[in-house]
């Protein structure tokens, strides 16, 4: 009988809510497709990958009793008794019945009478980590019957496999043999018991070690080391040894910060998140960030960035990483380099196919990306699963409590999650708390609502669209040509000043500074003056004060004094003006020559020639050979994709449902033999397949989704269909789009129009 069938056997007598509890422990087993019946559960909770995850969510007592237990499987009778899985913890079996309960919970054993049954794929026949050999049935089986007889004779036993083993079994008898040994042949073995079950080589063994071989305390093994067996460390560490056993979860003190201190905080960075991103979008636009040439963010760039945009490196890197992940940004591979010429680096720029989601919408899309980021390859995201579990943990005291002591989380994170392969597990929780509080799901040690939120996700919209709400959407302007924002500003808001003025300041508020050369790179960027002035009226809270006016048409009228022209190049103006460029000592390296009373050619191109009339104080604008204003700010195509919150039928599924469903379904269904949908509509058509409708039978027998059309009631039906059984003249498939399982007549599937789907299920 395999895994599986163990499993489907213990499924069946589950009731609704036992078996609810089972689906919610073990999550994965209810992804797309949702299975059909308990086989297919069973057949999911038997999968090493799943029982892997499963491991990983263990606590630190549930962790222990499973040790205990596999240790009882490995040395005693199978279902092991609750009280000798106690036993070896130092506890009352009382003690350990919840534990073993949540195990049961998570389908990892079952109970059976008074007994406990291991899944067979934990059953351990090592445990060198816990300083023990093989069992002593493993070491027996290495051994020919000759051994066999003179070891039976060494301990005075009858013949067989079966005595030997019960009598090492027996610690008081292991321990009474151990007596009659001489003295150093104890002191090695005792040393061995201690902690090193097993040592290559035999050599140092020949002398001191001889009445241990001949009586059973140590084998040769296949592979040419000594080992001793589990059974007899066990029983010369005495009957008071015992595995380590942490029932109760560490102390964590907590200290209360206040709801609304917490909230504040919370919207605070909400929002200053959503303007690096912002940010970093706009600056990839006009310039692709460049990567390392293995493809990651460098420190050079991250540093740069948080210059230009006033963050920290920590916020930029955070800011980059959730925007590529989240497809807002991506990376460009350049082509081959020709020989001899060098590999330009990779860029991130912008996804031009995707529209740019609305403040609250981009919110939701990068907490979501950082919760449950797309997983790697061939390894555990322990990042993942610390942060997760660091919010659930904070996330059970009351709104506005935080931990008083933030060391004091590791322990208690690693107490819930002991089994995670993490070498700096500390350094894991210290950057889930550190990115918890750039997004605003952690404040002070404490998690916010937004933080809750995604424990919850049917609240997710309502909580992130109230934190958003809180933004500043006007600016107080100052007589001394700056603007300020009390609180955190709206994206839009920060958007429009940083084009037009420069950040200053950023903490409780926020101020930018206008300066000619900053209202001047918003008129490059093609604005005009009465447009610039009508957008910075709509943001103030009173009147735009007249130092600002006036700095705003002084620049506009000097705007475009000089043409700077790419024909490498020419600075045409007028004549006044011009004279005054063809004499200025700071612009001779341009080897300006006047041409006309309107007109000056440089030796110098255009972008230099324009960067050195600006750096004299001018204000030039540029022009292509056709006279017209070449503008900054590149064209981008209409995109193609948008971003949408999950509907009502994309939200994690509910176990209990589940439950009823899977219970009101047969427990076990017929498996599709290869070729049998090929047959089932060849019969359909009678006997006339052609190649491509036969291989796409094959294809979705394959696990291959297909695109079909369906002749239902209500008319044709394009499905995208996948995963099917054959229940006689009905298909049973799951459909892509509906995202559930359908009945489809045989007769009213067309073939003649179907295609490969281009994803797999």
């Amino acid at each position: 009988m395999t895994t599986a069938d163990e499993l489907l056997g213990r499924l069946t007598g589950l009731g609704r809510d036992e078996l609810a509890k089972v689906l919610a422990n073990r999550p994965d087993v209810l992804q797309e497709p949702w299975p059909r019946r308990l086989d297919v559960v069973a057949a999911r909770l038997a999968a090493p990958e799943s029982v892997d995850e499963a491991l990983l969510g263990l606590p630190l007592p549930q962790a222990q009793v499973l040790r205990a237990l596999q240790l009882c499987y490995a040395t005693g009778p199978r279902p092991a008794p609750v009280a000798g899985i106690a036993r070896l913890l130092g506890a009352e079996p009382g003690a350990i019945e919840s534990f073993v309960d949540a195990l049961a919970d998570r389908a990892l054993v079952w109970r059976e009478g008074d007994g406990v049954v291991l899944l067979e794929l934990l059953r351990r026949s090592s445990f060198q980590a816990e300083g023990l050999g093989p069992p002593i049935a493993d070491l027996l089986e290495e051994i020919g019957g000759t051994r066999h007889k003179q070891l039976s004779r060494a301990l005075g036993l009858p013949l067989g496999r079966p005595e030997i083993v019960r009598f090492f079994r027996d610690g008081d008898r292991v321990r009474e043999l151990f007596s009659t040994a001489p003295e150093p042949t104890r002191k090695l073995l005792q040393d061995m018991a201690d902690g090193v079950p097993e040592v290559n080589g035999m050599a140092p063994f020949d002398t001191t070690g001889s009445w241990a071989f001949e009586h059973g305390f140590l084998f040769g093994t296949f592979y040419g080391s000594t080992a001793m067996p589990l059974e007899v460390a066990l029983a010369l560490r005495g009957p008071d040894h015992r595995l380590p056993f942490t029932p109760d979860e560490p102390e964590c003190p907590v200290t209360h910060i206040g709801v609304e201190t917490a909230e504040a905080t919370s919207s605070a960075a909400a929002l200053r998140l959503l303007d690096r991103v912002s940010a970093i979008l706009e600056l990839a636009a006009a310039e692709p960030l460049p990567l390392l040439k293995d493809g990651t963010i460098g420190a050079r760039l991250i540093k740069k960035i948080a210059k230009e945009t006033k963050g920290t490196p920590a916020e930029i890197e955070v800011a980059i990483d959730l925007a590529a992940q989240a497809g807002l940004l991506l990376a460009d591979e350049p082509p081959a380099p020709r020989r001899g010429q060098k590999a330009p680096p990779p860029t991130l720029a912008p996804n031009p196919d995707l529209a740019r989601p609305a403040p609250a919408l981009l919110y939701r899309l990068l907490l979501t990306t950082w919760w449950d980021p797309a997983p790697p390859e061939f390894e555990t995201d322990v990042a993942a699963l610390v942060r997760r579990l660091v919010v659930r943990l904070l996330a059970r005291l009351e709104p506005g409590t935080a931990i008083a002591d933030v060391a004091a989380l590791t322990p208690l994170a690693g107490w819930h999650a002991p089994m995670l392969p993490a070498e700096d597990f500390a350094g894991h929780v210290e950057d889930a708390l550190a990115e918890g509080e750039l997004l605003g799901l952690i404040a002070h040690g404490a998690v916010t609502f937004a933080g809750r939120a995604l424990l919850e996700p049917d609240g997710l919209v309502d909580v992130t669209d109230e934190l958003i709400s809180r933004a500043r959407t006007t600016a107080l302007f100052g007589t001394d040509l700056t603007a300020i924002v009390p609180g955190s500003p709206d994206a839009g808001l920060a958007a429009l000043l940083d084009r037009v003025a420069d950040r200053e300041a950023q903490g409780t508020a926020t101020s930018w500074r206008f300066t000619p050369g900053t209202v001047r790179r918003a008129f490059d960027q093609g604005a005009t003056a009465a447009e610039l002035l009508d957008e910075l009226a709509s943001i103030a809270a009173g009147e735009l004060p007249q130092p600002l006016v006036y700095l705003v048409n002084d620049v506009a009228r000097r705007h475009g004094e000089a043409q700077v022209i790419d024909v490498a190049s020419v600075v045409v103006g007028e004549p006044a003006v011009l004279a005054e460029l063809a004499a200025h000592r700071k612009l001779a390296k341009l080897g300006l020559r006047a041409v006309a009373p309107t007109v000056l050619t440089s030796t110098v191109d255009a972008s230099g020639t324009l960067d050195a009339l600006r750096e004299a104080g001018y204000a030039p604008t540029r022009h292509a050979a056709d006279g017209s204003i070449v503008l900054p700010a590149r064209e981008t195509a209409e995109p193609k994709a948008t971003v949408r919150d999950a509907g009502p039928g994309e939200l994690p599924p509910d176990p209990l449902d589940h439950a009823d469903r899977l219970l009101a379904a047969p427990a076990t269904g017929p498996s599709l033999l290869r070729g049998q949908l090929a047959r089932a509509m060849s019969d359909r058509y009678a006997g006339r397949l052609t190649p491509k409708q036969q291989q796409l039978c094959w294809q979705l027998e394959a696990g291959i989704p297909a695109d079909v059309v369906y002749q239902a009631d209500s008319g044709p039906t394009r499905l995208v269909i996948a995963y099917p059984e054959l229940d006689g003249d009905v298909l049973d498939v799951w459909s892509l789009g509906d995202r559930a399982y359908r009945r489809l007549e045989l007769a009213r599937i067309d073939l003649t129009q179907a295609s490969t789907a281009v994803s797999r299920a």
